[in-house]
């Protein structure tokens, strides 16, 4: 590579902050980072600089930016990371092909694509062609929105009657996040455990009073134990077949009423081949290229579910890097130096099957939610001192240590 890279990656969270650490160690560079808010535990950091850009999180203020400023990289290789939120990956989709052109690296799949898969009715749809097994799903439709009508499986209600024939409690979450983010209802979760028919006519009530345009999906209750949860990332090339897979099991998911399902420690002591052969069967379908992250939860009957899709690395895609394959390593040999098939990894790199503890909270609190095997293979890790947290690094700043400490705490206080 001639020229230098200069990762540009969006939003002030953990993943920012694994962007800037994992570019950093692997390639000695510092990364931009464009935020709406100055969190000190990310722009303190010295493995990054830190523009505070009004409005970022916005389509058209954030395409402008990229549109003024691509003169400025006009020697390097600049390429584009979303960090965590469906709607920005989606505005670097929809703008792709502009944005490739004015010189920047795009590492997202293309928008009808993206658009597609991203709605969890239409995720279940190929769950069901392709026998990936997924929750009983039942779907009220808002705003003219209407199921795909090649979908089996899953059925579609529209008066609230028919609410008092459910069987609660139950799940209710958005088919689409992104649209789901601008939605503005009172009380809004990112997913609702419902106990009864009146709680849902009430949310149901709200949402048809707001812009929301897709789906609000009532599922069956599956385990109800943050045990029960299971993540996947992958990388795969543009025929859809898989170069890198990593699973971990989750001891503790955040328990915020945005955050739930975001995990907070994820434990990774196996390959979970009978899952990764289903996200396999997926991304082939979709010849999907590049990360994904699935999100799959067990059944009362153990028996795993796939949730949804995130297309693009998720919030804690630092794992990967633990498994043992540097997680910014295949962006940069396959959108920027062309190695499509990543002939580079290394042996162990490609295996990614290293044990691992990922935890955003302290031992006391990781291991007051793991039981069994879970809990001797967490606590050998802390005994160990080999567990990590993406955001406490030795080799940062002393401001940033102190402040992404204090978040630590912050997250901990939260979830206990």
């Amino acid at each position: 590579m001639s020229r230098k890279i200069v990762p540009i990656v969006m939003g002030s969270d953990t993943l920012g902050y694994s962007y800037a650490r994992e570019f950093y160690k692997h390639y000695g560079v510092k990364s931009l980072l464009l935020s709406s808010v100055n969190a000190r535990y990310v722009s303190l950091s010295k493995f990054l600089d830190c523009e505070i850009v009004p409005g970022i999180d916005k389509e058209d203020v954030l395409v402008d930016w990229l549109r003024k400023n691509a003169p400025r990289f006009k020697d390097a290789a600049p390429i584009v990371f979303s960090g965590t939120g469906d709607w920005r990956i989606r505005t670097l989709s929809k703008h792709k092909e502009e944005l490739t052109a004015l010189g920047y690296y795009i590492p997202a799949i293309d928008f009808p694509l993206l658009d597609k898969i991203s709605q969890k009715d239409i995720f279940y749809s190929y769950c069901a062609k392709l026998g990936v097994p997924f929750p009983k799903t039942r779907a009220w439709c808002f705003n003219g929105y209407k199921l795909e009508e090649e979908f089996a499986g899953l059925t579609q209600i529209d008066s609230f009657d028919e609410l008092r024939t459910l069987e609660y409690p139950l799940i209710a979450k958005p088919s689409n996040s992104a649209d789901w983010h601008f939605a503005n209802i009172p009380d809004q979760h990112k997913i609702y455990t419902i106990k009864d028919a009146d709680q849902l006519e009430k949310i149901i009530k709200d949402l048809q009073a707001s812009p929301y345009a897709h789906a609000l999906l009532l599922q069956e209750m599956l385990a109800t134990d943050d045990e029960s949860l299971h993540t996947i990332t992958t990388f795969s090339d543009a025929e859809g077949n898989m170069l890198v897979g990593v699973t971990g099991d989750v001891i503790l998911q955040s328990h915020t009423k945005t955050g739930i399902g975001n995990p907070l420690v994820i434990l990774g002591r196996r390959k979970y081949t009978k899952i990764l052969d289903s996200a396999a069967k997926l991304l082939k379908e979709w010849k999907y290229e590049g990360f994904a992250n699935f999100d799959v939860m067990d059944g009362a009957d153990g028996e795993p579910r796939f949730l949804e899709i995130n297309t693009r690395p998720g919030r804690n895609t630092y794992y990967f890097s633990l498994a043992g394959c540097p997680f910014v390593k295949p962006m940069v040999e396959y959108y920027i130096n062309g190695d499509t098939k990543l002939a580079c990894l290394t042996e162990e790199e490609r295996r990614a099957d290293k044990p691992f503890l990922f935890s955003m909270v302290g031992r006391d609190i990781a291991l007051s939610y793991a039981h069994g095997e879970n809990l001797a293979a967490a606590t050998k890790h802390f005994d160990e001192g080999t567990w990590q947290n993406p955001l406490l690094c030795k080799e940062d700043s002393l401001l940033q240590k102190i402040f992404a400490k204090k978040y630590v705490k912050s997250t901990e206080s939260n979830n206990i």
